[in-house]
């Protein structure tokens, strides 16, 4: 069990991060700081957090683990500041989407007395902010370590123990290849529901043509609905990364439309082909599930 653990960002993951330790009886005290008051004190009467914290000093004194649950940009500024707010031997985790960047600012800013563990569950909402924070948001989701030579064994531990107690599954990864992944299957997605819903959104025709939206429009845009400063970060710190799955994006764009141009038959086989990739992924996903009941 956890002494003290203080998260700094309220938002979905930090509550529900809240929420699922004191379910968990994992930590003694959780504090919790968010650059708006009425965000923390929302946390404290939701039973996310057991202290309101006015201040990142206040959170971060005395506590052994720290939880970073900002938008990836907010996290260089912060590290910079916990460098000399952390208490010696303290241990600090994030849970951004990028993670090469983020230890890269972790190893740059904080002292040898300080450890920090890349961290990142896969787990969200169409719905963001504290009011949708969940204590099951984590149950059964895959939640990725990207250790490096500088990660001490300790800390590696404590933060795998927090992993524990939310009842999420660990996977270790090297962070570039966590980035890599991820630029594929999340944050392409979400570039592709933006594009999507800006290409019809700016056609004369969309007043009409949104009416005859369905459920199938409403499924492929629903990322769009996402923070867009979350959105932003992501792209500016895997830029190099999410380019490249977006040329190959692009690329299979513009081969479906030349075989739509040309009434190409072939383009059944394309569409059969990814049918068949689909169904796989779901097989897995639903056998990866029952393996593991929690």
């Amino acid at each position: 069990m956890f002494n003290r653990v203080a998260i700094i960002g309220l938002g979905l993951i930090g509550g529900s991060l809240g929420l699922a330790l004191r379910q968990a009886r994992a930590a003694r005290h959780v504090a919790g700081f968010d650059l708006y008051k009425q965000v923390v004190d929302r946390a404290r009467k939701l039973g996310a957090i057991d202290q309101s914290c006015a201040s990142l000093a206040e959170a971060a004194r005395g506590s052994e683990l720290i939880i970073l649950a900002t938008p990836v940009g907010a996290m260089r500024p912060l590290l910079q500041q916990l460098a000399t707010l952390a208490s010696p031997g303290a241990v600090i985790t994030d849970v951004a989407s990028t993670k090469a960047q983020v230890i890269s600012w972790a190893e740059e800013y904080l002292p040898a007395t300080i450890s920090f563990v890349g961290g990142h569950p896969i787990a969200g909402k169409e719905t963001s902010g504290i009011e949708a924070a969940d204590a099951t948001l984590f149950k059964q989701c895959v939640y990725c370590l990207t250790p490096t030579k500088r990660t001490s064994p300790a800390a590696l531990e404590k933060v795998a123990a927090l992993i524990d107690s939310l009842g999420a599954r660990m996977r270790f990864l090297e962070p570039s290849e966590h980035d890599g992944m991820m630029a594929g299957v999340s944050h392409l997605p979400f570039i592709a529901a933006i594009a999507l819903m800006q290409t019809t959104a700016l056609n004369p025709a969309w007043d009409d043509a949104s009416i005859l939206a369905g459920s199938g429009f409403r499924d492929m845009t629903r990322l769009a609905a996402g923070s867009p400063e979350m959105y932003r970060d992501i792209c500016l710190t895997n830029s190099e990364t999410i380019t490249r799955w977006l040329a190959d994006y692009i690329a299979l764009l513009s081969t479906l439309r030349d075989h739509i141009a040309t009434r190409d038959l072939n383009l059944g086989e394309v569409f059969a082909q990814a049918q068949k990739a689909r169904n796989n992924w779901q097989e897995a996903q639903e056998q990866t599930k029952n393996s593991n009941p929690k």
